[in-house]
């Protein structure tokens, strides 16, 4: 059989015009589009990723906190000893607070960090003690205390709470709150409120308050 000829009379060969056509990539125009496309969708997902992060520690920290609390109690049913739990906050956005628990009913100062002192903070020779540096390095306080400086005992027996210095926790109040950095507007975007009731059980929630709230806790 003979070999077909084009309609430009070359058998086989496309038209210089079609190979050029088909060799063509991309202009300047068209990259440009793609990377302000690119840019765009980088930007809006920035603050979706920030999100996520703010509520992850958040949440870490609220958890750590309701162990620590909760550890503390099986402590004082296990050994049929008193643990006390103690706080300080100096108050303002100041980051220097912290939690800490001792055997017994004397309290502890969770600033001490000498375990040779009387008043450390350990149970079991082991120190027992959380601080703002235990969760985030920032430089202004993301939890709030109520009352900025209290300690309350568990009790051997049953874990009830006991010998309270501030008994409007237990009538409902919030203990401990911890809340995002500042979001849009100068305001936080999120906050977690850890409460107490007089049984020793721990519960935490989420204000509804601010503009968002955290999936999987309760509304305040």
């Amino acid at each position: 059989m003979g070999r077909s000829v084009s309609a430009f009379g070359n058998p086989g060969v496309l038209p210089c015009h079609t190979r050029r056509l088909s060799q063509r990539g991309f202009t300047l125009i068209e990259l440009m589009i793609v990377m302000v496309i690119v840019a765009i969708g980088v930007a809006l997902a920035v603050p979706t990723f920030n999100s996520i992060i703010e509520k992850r520690r958040m949440t870490a920290t609220v958890e750590e906190i309701a162990s620590f609390l909760t550890f503390a109690q099986s402590e004082a049913i296990k050994d049929n000893e008193e643990v006390t739990v103690s706080w300080f906050s100096p108050g303002g956005h100041n980051a220097n607070w912290c939690i800490g628990a001792t055997e017994g009913d004397d309290v502890c100062d969770c600033r001490e960090t000498d375990p040779a002192e009387d008043d450390y903070c350990e149970i079991e020779g082991n120190p027992y003690r959380l601080t703002q540096a235990d969760f985030v390095d920032m430089s202004f306080e993301f939890m709030h205390m109520n009352p900025a400086v209290g300690n309350f005992s568990f009790d051997p027996v049953r874990g009830i709470v006991a010998d309270f210095s501030s008994t409007e926790i237990i009538d409902g109040d919030w203990l401990f709150y911890i809340h995002s950095d500042e979001g849009s507007g100068r305001t936080r975007d999120y906050e977690l409120e850890v409460r107490l009731n007089i049984t020793g059980r721990v519960h935490v929630c989420t204000d509804l308050s601010r503009k968002m709230r955290i999936g999987g806790f309760a509304p305040c």
